[in-house]
């Protein structure tokens, strides 16, 4: 039988807290590296409580980049922020994910306007051809 934790000292308590930390850390990179991600996301976040430490607040908040969830990425980084921990780490991934979005966000305009233009041509044609100024014949 495995003794319990709280049976040791306080200082070999926090020595293996810190450990079974690094092994939950590990074992959620592992499932989140093989596609596994609410798999990893449970791991870190056993019973939905958010994780404390900086790295598994911002393993956490890389899974849910990859899941498309890129608001609660932010916040968790934001979390990550507030312990004051890498600091900078953290505004550059935030950064990082802000200059995305805008892109991403453009794209998506540049698509809409050139499915209006497109729209556009289509229908000119179309227009010309119903009040026959084009023909659409070349064979006369």
């Amino acid at each position: 039988m495995q003794p319990n934790h709280e049976d040791f000292p306080h200082g070999l308590q926090q020595i293996l807290k810190r450990y079974d930390d690094r092994m939950r850390l590990s074992r959620a990179s592992e499932l989140a590296s093989s596609g596994r991600l609410l798999e990893a996301e449970a791991y870190l976040c056993p019973g939905r409580h958010l994780p404390m430490s900086v790295a598994e607040l911002d393993m956490l908040a890389r899974i849910h980049v990859k899941q498309g969830f890129y608001d609660i990425a932010r916040r968790r980084w934001e979390d990550a922020i507030k312990t004051g921990e890498r600091r900078d780490e953290f505004e550059e991934c935030i950064k990082v994910l802000e200059n995305f979005l805008e892109y991403k966000h453009q794209i998506w305009i540049w698509r809409v306007r050139l499915f209006m233009h497109v729209a556009a041509i289509l229908l000119t044609f179309w227009l010309l051809i119903r009040l026959g100024l084009f023909s659409t014949s070349f064979a006369k």
